[in-house]
């Protein structure tokens, strides 16, 4: 093999790792997914509701004035300061999945704020949906649902509007 031979091989190595260690020092992912929906008047994700309460009291609770964290470029709001320094510690865990939106609708290829009142928690994260009749539907086939939305959200969530960035 002559050297230009070697080096073009070199290059191409050397460019594929270079895309792999980006990759993972995102995650795992080729872009980073918004955080979650923000309401555009307020500034709050996911409508000012805590995202940690749906884990630690099994509800949809608003958070309060003041009491709150900016990530990815929302603010958002808990119901008590051990619920903020829960979230600032692993907001990864307690935003919701699929960055609040449907997780029915996205399964269906459609992109619907879902509501911080309809929601479930499944396989450690929180999802919301439009309405009840949405989640019903959804809790049919959780496993197929979530997992047709993943594929979605992938394509989805690169343009959403209201959503928060990193």
């Amino acid at each position: 093999m002559t050297q230009p031979g070697m080096f073009r091989i070199w290059l191409s190595a050397s460019a594929g790792l270079l895309l792999a260690l980006a990759i993972l020092a995102q995650g795992g992912q080729v872009f980073a997914a918004p955080g979650a929906w923000r309401d555009p008047a307020t500034g709050f994700a996911i409508g000012g509701y805590d995202p940690v309460a749906y884990f630690t009291q099994n509800s949809a609770i608003l958070g309060q004035e003041g009491v709150e964290h900016r990530w990815r470029g929302a603010i958002w709001q808990f119901a008590s300061s051990g619920n903020r320094d829960a979230f600032a510690k692993h907001p990864e865990i307690y935003a919701p999945g699929f960055a609040g939106y449907d997780a029915r609708s996205l399964a269906k290829g459609l992109t619907v704020q879902g509501s911080p009142e309809f929601w479930a928690l499944f396989d450690g994260k929180v999802y919301f949906f439009q309405d009840a009749s949405s989640l019903r539907k959804w809790q049919r086939d959780p496993q197929g649902m979530t997992a047709a939305a993943q594929i979605n959200w992938t394509a989805l969530a690169r343009d959403l509007p209201g959503t928060s960035e990193r």
